[in-house]
């Protein structure tokens, strides 16, 4: 039996119905006379008439093609080709050519043309979410090394200054020691881009926080520009470092203020905002859930599409050179990121500049009121510790201030010198502290080994590093840390305040055995 041509029962359908209900427009063309013989309805709501298609403007003895056309290409080998072109009002179409032959043998060119306007301006944005992202890997790691050796810069001046009190020499080294906390400010920014910085998060609400803003923001800003604050009583509470949300706010009015030398209009408003995934889809970075929002927008000279691409990049700076680092809208955007939020920018050269922030809400409304700290002074404990660190002028820095400190110090450059350490001194430590990048062996990893000989040792972890980096290395988010560079007496007060926790912890212990008897 014969196998049947066409499958049975299929439906029948009229090719113009099938054209007209197609999202794209579908043109077929002559290409001799380059008039249009068919438009579909999509093409006539685009084009109003097909005498107003491009191609009829042919007949009129212009036959050379359009620029990007490659009508006839198709023709002449019969293949489909295409050519995306775009417009000057930043739209992109993709067009496609290929020919057809009618009933008679006639050749005709069916042209396509689909608007991807929308879908460039994803991959834009994708790339550009990219981007920012290498950039951000790239100026951590730079800070992160740069830190390692103002860390040894800063501690043996600190150091110096303290053993030369009397010293005609003390007050260069004082200028040392400040030229590198400047320093380290400069690199904290950039760890701040790369979200490799500490946030200290708690729960806030957005009102509160400009209520209490506003006076500064006023001052800054000055006379000459008018500030409105709008604020929703609606809007949520979020979980976030106070002091880097404030200077998310400072640093978003102070590009305002820049934009509005003559004078104009700041207004700062907060709300709500449910991001679903129709705006994740538009806004590459951004997360589906319950935001609030703060929104920044001023009346200035406005931003062109070329700055807007490189506006939160570190020092990219519109601004005359010695009047700003760039790194302003930087650290703006490394704070909000890792605050896990989103931030997105509109503007246009003299319609002024609309900056919106998203951070994610949180459900609990009530935020618990601060504990009360026990200001009296804490008993301090001298003891035996291992420095496990690679970098040879930090171990070294930081052996001297704990040495100086009356402790006995032991130091590792990595983690297999440290568990041989520990294994000939019989597990005698009582505080270990481990950079949490190291060569060979990673500090948690130190950390789980030193524990199966000394159970109950402290831990210290110490990194140029924060935030996602230190999870990804097993470092949990309770664990003591300090981040590079710090002051000798941060370690030394950090040091203090667990062996004292661990030296009261173990009194505790032995008095409630000895009631227990």
């Amino acid at each position: 039996m014969a196998a049947s041509s066409s499958p049975p029962n299929l439906p029948q359908y009229d090719p113009q119905t099938l054209l007209n209900s197609q999202p794209v427009i579908v043109s077929v063309i002559d290409p001799e006379t380059h008039r249009v013989q068919f438009q579909n309805e999509t093409g006539l709501r685009k084009f109003g008439d097909i005498a107003c298609h491009p191609c009829y403007e042919k007949i009129a003895g212009n036959a050379s093609p359009c620029a990007f056309c490659r009508m006839p290409e198709a023709l002449a080998t019969g293949g489909i080709v295409s050519s995306e072109v775009a417009l000057p009002n930043n739209q992109y179409l993709l067009i496609h050519w290929s020919q057809a032959r009618t009933a008679d043998g006639r050749v005709h060119v069916i042209e396509t043309i689909a608007d991807v306007s929308e879908h460039k301006r994803i991959e834009h944005s994708l790339r550009q979410a990219q981007k920012m992202e290498a950039i951000g890997r790239l100026a951590g790691g730079i800070a992160h090394d740069f830190n390692n050796l103002l860390m040894v810069v800063i501690g043996h001046a600190q150091r110096l200054i303290q053993q030369l009190a009397s010293h005609p020499s003390r007050h260069e080294l004082e200028f040392i020691s400040q030229a590198g906390t400047r320093a380290a400010a400069l690199t904290k920014k950039l760890l701040t881009f790369s979200r490799h910085q500490v946030l200290e998060q708690r729960e806030l609400h957005p009102n509160s926080l400009l209520r209490e803003m506003e006076d500064i923001l006023r001052r800054l800003i000055g006379e000459q520009i008018q500030i409105v604050i709008v604020l929703d009583p609606k809007a949520g509470h979020f979980l976030g470092d106070p002091v880097q949300v404030e200077q998310v706010m400072l640093n978003l009015a102070l590009n305002a203020r820049d934009a509005m030398p003559d004078g104009g209009i700041l207004t700062i408003e907060t709300g709500n905002m449910d991001v679903d995934e129709e705006f994740v889809r538009r806004h590459p970075g951004s997360k589906v859930g319950p935001h609030i929002k703060f929104v920044v927008e001023d009346t200035g000279c406005g931003i062109d599409a070329d700055t807007l691409a490189h506006i939160f990049e570190p020092f990219f700076s519109t601004k005359e050179f010695g009047k700003g680092t760039g790194l302003g809208l930087a650290t703006v955007y490394g704070i909000v990121k890792q605050s896990g939020g989103y931030i997105d920018v509109a503007s246009q050269p003299g319609r002024g500049s609309r900056f919106t922030v998203l951070l994610p809400r949180i459900v609990k409304e009530d935020a618990e009121p601060d504990q009360p700290t026990d200001d009296a002074a804490k008993p301090i404990y001298r003891g035996t510790i291992l420095i496990v660190e690679d970098d040879e002028g930090i171990r070294h820095l930081m052996g001297a201030v704990l040495r100086d400190e009356g402790f006995e110090v032991l130091e590792a450059g990595d983690g297999n010198e440290a568990l041989k350490m520990l294994q000939l001194r019989r597990g005698h430590c009582d505080l270990l502290i481990a950079d949490v990048v190291m060569p060979r062996m990673k500090g948690a990893v130190l950390v789980q080994g030193v524990r199966a000989m000394v159970p109950a040792i402290k831990v210290l972890y110490i990194s140029g590093y924060a935030g996602e980096t230190l999870s990804a290395n097993g470092v949990d988010d309770q664990a003591a840390f300090l981040q590079k560079p710090f002051l000798p007496s941060a370690l030394t007060e950090k040091v203090n305040e667990l062996l004292s926790a661990s030296s009261t912890q173990t009194q505790g212990t032995r008095q409630s055995s000895t009631i227990t008897r």
